[in-house]
């Protein structure tokens, strides 16, 4: 991982209290958040922002300070978790203050200052890091109570920049952002996802405000909050931090080559282990697969983050002798690898969440995770990939990703198709819209010979076969789970569709293989899963695999609908009729096509034997907000299909 911003978290503990009805200390800035007229909200949000007021400075030494004040009034019990706290920190990065205070709808007063405070590692999978978090729990949350924390922090970033974020999960009634320049300094401002606004300039100081900023709604398979929300981006430039500033994205990218030069520089051992693993008498493409195989499953990932350490990449030599390494680390050694094979490659920075980077996003360093791009040579296989990239300099470059070793080689994960990185080259940095997978490539395919009996009970045997992005998110469960809880698992999955299900068997083959398909092989038992009405047996065709989406119809979608990539699954079942039955009525067949997406079934029926057919597809995983009605229409087309009934009569 690259080093990254830490949110406010959410954790309450028990601190001691102080005595209650005391003034306790509460600052004017609070006792007038807490006295404006209470707004009306949705019966939804949980709290509402009173205020977020910060004001950075910075120094002609470089040096940042940031003073914040943020105030909460918490709207329901979910709510009470504004009361805890987490501010972010490093060596680079010190912690003047942090204070905290509540005043609850009685009156009553409580503060938890700067020694209630405890400390935590801030990352995960790391063998050692300096990235702490400060964490300040403030007492007396409750319904009606406000809450507010100020804090100081101060520190020399590596990168010149500064982001004002003034929207989030809860309303923001009033929010500002002072800036404070030492002559000589300018600062350009970039706006994401609002209009741009103007400052105001008083005193040397720049201020922007807003005002009545709303949320950002929780509503099913939306993007992520950081791409969505409204933020300005403010980068600062001064004669005196030339390497540590940037006007555009080949500016980063010279920045970040000058960041990592060397690092890609081998050792004896690593030159005699790529001779070891893709000697020459291999072709060029699978002395190139070799070698990101063993980047991808051989090193282990763990971060080590100390300093510049977050962004700055450890030497290619130490990452193979040590045997583990972060995602910068592993692209880093595989690209000093390949060169050993005469094969170029390139940094990719990525953010996981598909949509924070798009074709329009200024300058930021709101990167989380580094790839590799590989230049495959002329001689090497026209097999399409759905991985590669087609530059218009570079030729034919393989995003590939060492860090997850669940992808096979030519393939990348979900999240980081149709998504943007930025390419590291000797020309600088340049944004690419990574390429995205079709359909085809992401499979489902799923087949059944089933047997009814007369009392209803359908007994069978079923296997699916998965591809793409369905067999990575299949692995990504199964890897982790014994043979008992897959069973467990998939009986549960299977519960949703059958009543009174039992397992009999499951079989999930090519789990760690991750070259070959993902097959499921499963049989089981469903009582009563037709239902007896007199003469005539109801059973719906469709058995297995729902796919109805969820939309709240209650109100008016606000963003995107998506998915996780292109699919396509096709269904086959074929349902022996019991003895002494035939087919007295068929559903109609279904079929619907819209820009983003198919959907046909069909059931026919063959002596003693019901055949359901269907196929769906996803061409597009992002559906706009105004298409959402068209999404909808499709959802309750693919619902009415999935429970029609076929009517079966006994044959008297």
């Amino acid at each position: 991982m690259l080093k990254k911003g830490i949110s406010a978290i959410f954790l309450l503990v028990a601190i001691v209290l102080v005595s209650p009805g005391a003034r306790a200390g509460v600052p004017d800035w609070l006792h007038a958040a807490a006295q404006q007229p209470a707004k009306h909200y949705a019966d939804d949000v949980n709290a509402v922002v009173l205020l977020d007021d910060q004001e950075t400075t910075i120094r002609d030494t470089g040096e940042i300070v940031t003073l914040r004040r943020i105030a909460y009034r918490i709207l329901r019990p979910e709510g009470k978790t504004v009361a805890g706290f987490g501010l972010g920190f490093d060596a680079e990065t010190k912690i003047n203050y942090l204070r905290g205070w509540s005043i609850t709808v009685k009156g009553q007063e409580y503060e938890a200052k700067d020694k209630d405070a405890f400390e935590r590692s801030a990352t995960t999978y790391e063998v050692y890091s300096d990235v702490k978090e400060r964490i300040l729990i403030v007492p007396g949350a409750d319904v009606g109570t406000v809450v507010g924390f100020e804090y100081e922090h101060k520190g020399r970033p590596y990168i010149f920049q500064d982001q004002w974020s003034f929207q989030r999960e809860y309303p923001i009634e009033h929010t500002r952002y002072e800036l404070r320049l030492p002559p000589g300094w300018e600062y350009r401002a970039d706006w994401i996802h609002h209009s741009a606004n103007e400052p105001v300039e008083r005193n040397g100081a720049y201020t922007w405000e807003l005002s009545d900023i709303p949320r950002i709604e929780t509503e099913y398979h939306r993007q992520t909050e950081d791409a969505l929300a409204g933020s300005m981006v403010v980068t600062f430039f001064s004669e005196k931090i030339k390497n540590q500033t940037y006007k555009s994205w080949k500016d980063f990218g010279f920045w970040y080559n000058q960041l990592a030069a060397g690092t890609r520089e081998p050792t004896a051992a690593l030159q005699q282990k790529v001779v070891e693993l893709a000697p020459a008498s291999m072709s060029p493409l699978e002395r190139i697969k070799t070698l990101a195989r063993f980047a991808q499953r051989d090193i282990r990932y763990a971060e080590i983050q100390i300093g510049i350490g977050g962004y700055r990449p450890h030497s290619a030599g130490d990452t193979f002798s040590h045997r583990y390494g972060d995602c910068k680390d592993k692209a880093t050694m595989l690209g000093a690898m390949l060169s050993q094979i005469g094969v170029k490659s390139y940094s990719v920075l990525v953010r996981t969440d598909r949509g924070v980077y798009t074709e329009n996003t200024p300058p930021s360093s709101q990167f989380n995770h580094m790839i590799i791009a590989i230049q495959l040579p002329e001689a090497s296989s026209s097999q399409p990939m759905p991985g590669v990239y087609e530059h218009p300099k570079l030729g034919r470059l393989l995003i590939f990703d060492p860090t997850n070793d669940l992808v096979p080689f030519g393939q990348m994960p979900f999240y980081e198709q149709d998504n943007y990185g930025l390419l590291i080259t000797e020309q600088g940095g340049e944004m690419i819209h990574l390429p995205i997978s079709k359909p085809e490539s992401n499979r489902v395919t799923r087949t059944a010979k089933l047997t009814l009996l007369p009392d209803g009970t359908l007994k069978g045997d079923v296997e699916e076969v998965r591809t793409g992005t369905e067999a990575y998110k299949a692995r990504s469960r199964y890897s982790h789970q014994t043979e008992s809880d897959r069973k467990k698992a998939l009986e549960q999955s299977l519960g949703g569709s059958m009543t009174a299900l039992h397992l009999d068997s499951m079989d999930a083959q090519n789990v760690d293989n991750i070259e070959g398909d993902l097959v499921l092989h499963y049989q089981f038992t469903a009582e009563h899963y037709a239902k007896n009405a007199g003469p005539l047996l109801l059973v719906r065709p469709r058995v297995t695999g729902e796919k109805m989406g969820a939309l709240d119809s209650t109100k008016p979608r606000r963003y995107a609908y998506q998915f996780d990539s292109p699919a396509l699954e096709t269904d086959s079942f074929e349902i022996s009729l019991p003895e002494g039955y035939k087919v007295d009525e068929l559903p109609d067949p279904a079929k619907t096509s819209l820009s983003f997406g198919e959907y046909n079934s069909k059931i026919t029926n063959a002596g003693n034997v019901l055949k359901y057919t269907r196929e769906y597809k996803i061409t597009s995983p992002l559906i706009p907000a105004e298409r959402i009605g068209e999404l909808n229409r499709f959802f309750r087309e693919i619902n009415m299909d999935e429970k029609s009934i076929a009517v079966l009569k006994r044959a008297n």
